[in-house]
């Protein structure tokens, strides 16, 4: 049984934005488990928009899901050391931004936020606790669930051929990923959202113009499931 679900800094942002609020407040009474965030997405998310007039509010509305223990920091949880989870952190940086190259000249694909959720679920791993990292960003979830499918992506977009260090990429394997499109859906199927199918299809594009990678085709299936 998954045991947490751990929030990109991108989902939490695309969830509030769009006024869901709500539906994750509902959803997180029904699951058996916990929704935490990491020191560094806390920090993206909370700690420096605040200090931005622009991004303020959105640093608020996101700041109480922390007061209201919809979201709870990972320090609270106590399931890994400071120290663990920055060696790991790193590990993955290094492994994710030198897996794929062009002439030998490594691609840059994931920042330090998203790296950290992907080590916090491999450390969870290590320790036989089940997780799920929430992340709308493409470059990251392809990372994990499909990396030829990435490859292929870069090299069409690059115009050239991409090499792929397989061993490299072993270590994400095993890292679960879902997107807040997906997380909407459950919502909807336990009938915490009031509504139709349209309604459902609404939000799932809002969550895709927002920044979460879905398809329309994916949308369109996803309604009529």
């Amino acid at each position: 049984m998954v045991k947490y679900i751990i929030f990109d800094a991108g989902a939490v942002i695309n969830i509030t934005e769009n006024c869901l609020v709500s539906m994750l407040r509902d959803l997180s009474k029904v699951f058996q488990g916990e929704f935490i965030i990491t020191p560094e997405v806390e920090y993206e998310t909370i700690e420096h928009p605040m200090k931005i007039k622009r991004f303020e509010w959105g640093a608020v509305r996101i700041k109480s899901l922390l007061e209201e223990e919809i979201l709870k920091p990972l320090a609270e949880e106590e399931l890994v050391s400071e120290k663990e989870l920055n060696e790991k952190t790193n590990k993955v940086m290094q492994l994710a931004n030198t897996a794929f190259s062009v002439n030998g000249k490594p691609i840059h694909l994931i920042e330090r936020g998203e790296s950290e959720c992907l080590a916090l679920s491999m450390l969870l791993a290590e320790k036989n606790i089940e997780s799920v990292v929430a992340i709308d960003e493409r470059t990251a979830r392809m990372l994990c669930e499909n990396p030829d499918y990435l490859k292929k992506l870069m090299s069409n977009k690059l115009e050239t051929n991409v090499e792929m260090d397989e061993e490299k990429l072993k270590n994400f394997e095993k890292v679960k990923v879902i997107r807040s499109a997906e997380l909407c859906y459950m919502a909807f199927k336990k009938g915490l959202i009031n509504g139709d199918r349209k309604k459902l299809e609404a939000m799932l594009y809002a969550l895709k113009f927002g920044g979460c990678s879905i398809s329309e085709k994916e949308i369109q299936a996803i309604s009529r499931m």
